[in-house]
């Protein structure tokens, strides 16, 4: 598992989080923002978001990994929760950490 495969990952569950909620979100990317001002989803969403992430470390990994926890704040206006760029690559981190 890469970092690109875990983007590509969460841009497909993105994808149907949108159209689940019938969301016009246009096109997809690794820029697309989760958290914060501009955001296209809802907390709750995002937290279902993460959850799948999770799952699908677990299923390719076998390992499990908490991608929210102390360590993933926000720090000087920063989020690891702001695209999927960023998300993908705290839960690289913490897959690797376990």
């Amino acid at each position: 598992m890469n970092e690109a495969e875990l983007v590509d990952v969460i841009l497909a569950e993105l994808k149907v989080i949108c159209e689940e909620n019938e969301i016009e979100a246009g096109p997809l990317d690794r820029e697309t923002v989760l958290f914060g001002s501009g955001s296209i989803i809802d907390s709750l969403a995002l937290v279902g978001l993460i959850i799948k992430v999770e799952e699908f470390i677990f299923d390719r990994t076998g390992k499990e990994v908490q991608v929210i926890d102390e360590d993933a704040i926000i720090t000087e206006g920063k989020t690891p929760f702001r695209n999927a760029s960023t998300l993908a690559a705290l839960a690289i981190a913490k897959s690797n950490a376990a």
